[in-house]
């Protein structure tokens, strides 16, 4: 946790961990509370104390989190156990490439611009078929690229807006998009970014790098043969229904500004990089 904070080259209010779907909560408290001693953390949190609250205020039930409920519920708890007005998320799998100081521009960014729900980083496509960021560009505001993707990864946010934005907008863009693991946090925050016609702002020379392995989320949380059929799916619906729309169709129906990219190889479009 410490390697991850010193690389953001600036102070942190809090750093608060949130802490889910874990086998032992008595030695994972054990472990929070070792690193709170140590200053290493400023507090610690588990998502299971906090998610009644969280639902209330998004006017939610339990059920409406789906069948792998802790693919969403942190980023609902998320916003409620901490005080400071920007809301840093971070994947505890994600490191920047470079350490650097990106916040302070980020948020003047999000200070300056009302249509930046929020600020993240570039992470390079891991193979060729993967589009770049500036492939989903849809303008720039100075260094930044504004896109309608969002991603868990790594996102800075005014907490107040994260506590606001519903989680019931559709954007078929959104459900291709994220076809390997839907109805996550990262794709309901996407849907409600494209349905109000936000954007994520991203400083394409700021890369980050994860071991998170988008596809591989359904094996690890017990992924079906359906899952694989699904996808394969909703792809092909993205590919011949969603790219002949006109651009004139708005964000929530095109994934990318200007069409697809090419498909690769495989015969399959290229899932994105996100």
């Amino acid at each position: 946790m410490q390697g991850i904070v010193d690389s953001q080259r600036r102070t942190l209010d809090e750093v608060v961990v949130l802490v889910n779907n874990v086998a032992d909560q008595a030695d994972a408290r054990e472990r929070a509370e070792a690193l709170v001693r140590s200053g290493e953390l400023s507090g610690y949190a588990f998502v299971s104390d906090h998610l009644e609250a969280a639902l209330r205020a998004k006017r939610i039930s339990r059920r409406s989190l789906g069948k792998r409920p802790y693919l969403v519920d942190f980023g609902l708890v998320m916003p409620h156990v901490l005080r400071t007005r920007w809301l840093l998320g971070w994947d505890a799998e994600t490191r920047l490439v470079d350490p650097q100081n990106w916040i302070d521009p980020g948020l003047e960014l999000l200070r300056a611009d009302s249509r930046v729900l929020h600020v993240s980083l570039n992470r390079p496509p891991r193979t060729s078929f993967e589009p770049v960021i500036e492939r989903e560009a849809v303008t720039r505001v100075g260094d930044f690229i504004l896109t309608h993707g969002f991603s868990d990864h790594v996102f800075l946010i005014d907490r107040e807006r994260l506590i606001r934005a519903p989680f019931r907008s559709l954007a078929p863009a959104a459900v291709v998009r994220h076809a390997p693991h839907p109805y996550t946090f990262e794709y309901r925050m996407e849907s409600y970014q494209r349905a109000a016609r936000l954007f994520r702002a991203v400083n394409p020379t700021i890369k980050y790098d994860t071991n998170t392995d988008p596809p591989g989320v359904l094996l690890r949380t017990g992924g079906r043969s359906w899952d694989d059929v699904r996808i394969q799916a909703l792809w092909q619906f993205g590919w011949t229904v969603l790219d002949r729309l006109p651009e004139g169709a708005g964000p929530r129906f095109k994934r990318y500004p200007h069409g697809w990219p090419r498909k690769n190889h495989g015969g399959e479009p290229a899932t994105s990089a996100h």
